[in-house]
């Protein structure tokens, strides 16, 4: 529906991105997200192939800590696509990849048909290369022919590949689009069971993924704070805005605070399904952390 609404995706120059980039890094921003409708085909229609690992290894060139990716389609994360994220420091191993579904009829009928044979290959291909990615995905259920069958392909694929983050929608039929008018509609009681099981599912996985985290010191970018309580709420790098969880962060030894805006090293202590909870650490902590660690390896 997005190119019926809003044309054809156009892609700005990698110069007039990285020029934003500067200011935003010199008014002191610490986040750059890039998004379209398929962030993988930027540059397509500029250079005639897609440019994304050019963009990329240009704003490591920009002092502005995270940069973040969203829609990654599948076919678009080339070898050099990986390799911009492995070797510039300040891309986030953070992998947005809008899947839809595992089933290969449905795929079929989202007129996705040459998903279904690279999705398990790239996700291999992902982890072998960036063995640290932070997988987030969504999913359409009750898709008009969905059958249960295919809705447990989807279930199995889910429970195999683990997922950090999960989204899950019910099919909408949108007014313009070939799919309103497919037959076999699944009726709004069914798609909405589905979502409940296939959120059911993704839940425990979820917050095994999360407390994979306690104990880490990580970056967190503080995004406002309780002052009643003295408690931050930020983002790790694992989280992005608005869609994934936050971390929420106490004052750390002799009341260690930050101010929203500013990134600061805090060490998780514990988890839940979706969020993180830390403590600010000082720079004598992380020295004591950084020797442990040492001696652990020798």
């Amino acid at each position: 529906i997005i190119p019926h609404l809003r044309g054809d995706q156009r892609s700005r120059t990698i110069e007039s991105i990285v020029a934003e980039a500067r200011q935003l890094a010199a008014q002191g921003v610490q986040e750059l997200v890039l998004i379209s409708q398929i962030t993988t085909n930027y540059g397509l229609d500029l250079a005639g192939k897609p440019q994304l690992a050019e963009l990329l290894r240009a704003l490591g060139e920009v002092e502005i800590p995270w940069i973040r990716v969203h829609y990654a389609y599948p076919t678009g994360l080339t070898p050099e696509v990986l390799a911009a994220y492995r070797d510039v420091p300040n891309v986030l191993p953070y992998l947005d990849l809008p899947l839809q579904h595992s089933h290969p009829d449905v795929l079929r009928a989202m007129n996705r048909p040459w998903q279904a044979d690279v999705t398990n290959g790239v996700l291999a291909r992902i982890r072998e290369q960036l063995p640290d990615a932070v997988l987030r995905t969504t999913f359409i259920v009750g898709y008009p022919g969905e059958t249960e069958e295919q809705f447990q392909h989807l279930l199995d694929f889910v429970a195999e590949q683990r997922f950090d983050h999960v989204g899950v929608f019910t099919f909408s039929p949108e007014e313009g689009t070939p799919a309103a008018e497919l037959p076999n509609q699944v009726p709004a009681e069914i798609a909405a069971e589905r979502k409940d099981r296939l959120m059911a599912l993704q839940q425990p996985i979820a917050a095994e993924r999360n407390a994979a985290w306690v104990g880490r010191i990580v970056d967190v970018l503080i995004e406002q704070e309780n002052p009643s309580s003295g408690e931050m709420i930020g983002r790790c790098a694992r989280f992005a805005p608005e869609v994934d969880g936050e971390v929420r962060v106490m004052p750390g030894e002799g009341g260690l605070c930050a101010a929203p805006g500013t990134m600061v090293p805090v060490r998780i202590t514990a988890a839940d399904t979706y969020d993180l909870i830390g403590e600010v650490v000082g720079a004598k902590a992380m020295v004591q952390d950084a020797l442990s660690m040492q001696r652990a390896q020798s």
